[in-house]
């Protein structure tokens, strides 16, 4: 049922409001910046497929919920855009390859946030606090960007992630303390990247991890091998790299062995 018809003063010229949930719906209609006038009851926003350029502190109300802000162009998020949203759970800001950068403290204070979309963002890098204090994060998804490095403790607050999605970027290594305090993780996709090195106790403490993608990358070898540490993996792809089937291959194959992990085929490729 409509809340009130598009155009009137309560709501958003071009938009469609509906009363339950609360929900202003401004998708595809080419706006160049959110819509003024915003309903501040409203838990839904659906302001995808637009052309928004920059995102500025003060346009949505506290009672935001979802906020979809996916396929524009934004290149620039004013600090404190996001502040004053404590019930936000949802955040849609793939697809916006403008954006680029992020300052720390762009999602500070979302505590109740439960997925975060940056895919397809052109993001090279991330401030090590990006995602300090997200402790009801359960999806994060940074697919598709050009991360070239993820430093130690990036996800370090994020103990209740359940889906890390890194895919389709320009990662290289893996350092020991990259996914130190992801406890929970179930699902870790790192396939098409540049992965060549990893260090043995890159997943340290993954105990909960079911999947594990690293296929399509540069790995020669698996040295001192990283796979013990995860006794409840079940699906593991490491197929499309360079394998080399000599001494450096001895962990890797003592650790398929002893194990009954569902995984794809491994061939050599010297």
């Amino acid at each position: 049922m409509a809340w009130v018809p598009g155009g009137s003063p309560a709501c958003p010229a071009l938009c469609t409001c509906y009363v339950s949930p609360p929900t202003v719906s401004c998708q595809a209609n080419n706006f160049s910046s959110v819509p003024a006038g915003l309903p501040p009851g409203a838990r839904r926003l659906f302001l995808q497929n637009n052309v928004i350029r920059a995102l500025r502190a003060g346009t949505f109300g506290p009672s935001t919920v979802t906020l979809w802000l996916y396929s524009n162009n934004i290149s620039s998020i004013q600090p404190g855009t996001f502040r004053h949203l404590p019930a936000l759970e949802e955040l849609d800001l793939g697809d916006n390859p403008h954006l680029r950068v992020l300052a720390p403290d762009t999602f500070h204070g979302l505590r109740r946030l439960q997925a975060l979309h940056l895919y397809r963002c052109q993001l090279a890098s991330l401030p090590s606090a990006i995602f300090r204090g997200l402790h009801s994060l359960q999806y994060l998804y940074l697919q598709e960007n050009g991360l070239l490095y993820l430093q130690d403790d990036l996800f370090a607050d994020l103990a209740n992630l359940s889906h890390l999605f890194l895919h389709g970027n320009r990662l290289r290594a893996l350092s020991e303390g990259v996914f130190r305090g992801l406890t929970s993780l179930d699902r870790l996709l790192l396939h098409a990247n540049r992965l060549a090195t990893v260090h043995h106790r890159a997943f340290h403490g993954l105990a909960r991890l079911t999947i594990l993608y690293l296929f399509n990358n540069s790995l020669v070898a698996l040295p001192g091998d990283p796979l013990a540490a995860l006794p409840a993996l079940q699906f593991l792809r490491l197929n499309a790299n360079p394998w080399a089937c000599d001494c450096r291959a001895r962990p890797l194959w003592a650790w398929f062995r002893r194990t009954r992990v569902s995984s794809s085929p491994v061939p050599c490729a010297s």
